[in-house]
């Protein structure tokens, strides 16, 4: 039975949409204020959430890169270490 994974782009955007939707309802109200004041403040606030996903999303992209290649050495290994096991004169 194959292994459900999720990986670590997947897991970093479900957290930045989970903030998101934690933080959503006290942002619309003082934009909805209409003082552009904080109006700017919650942009910018949004801003550098975009900035520190954007950040995260990167470092997770690696981490996924470096599994993707762990498991194709792995399974390189693997097929290696099996068809020595075929070639073998005493089996």
């Amino acid at each position: 039975m194959p292994k459900i994974t999720t990986t670590s782009v997947e897991m970093t955007c479900l957290q930045g949409l989970a903030d998101l939707v934690r933080i959503e309802g006290p942002w619309l109200k003082p934009i909805a204020g209409g003082d552009p004041e904080e109006a700017a403040v919650i942009l910018r606030l949004l801003l550098a959430h975009i900035t520190t996903m954007s950040k995260r999303l990167l470092g997770a992209m690696v981490l996924d890169r470096l599994d993707v290649e762990t498991d194709a050495v792995e399974r390189a290994s693997l097929r290696q270490g099996d068809t020595h096991l075929q070639s073998d004169p005493a089996a």
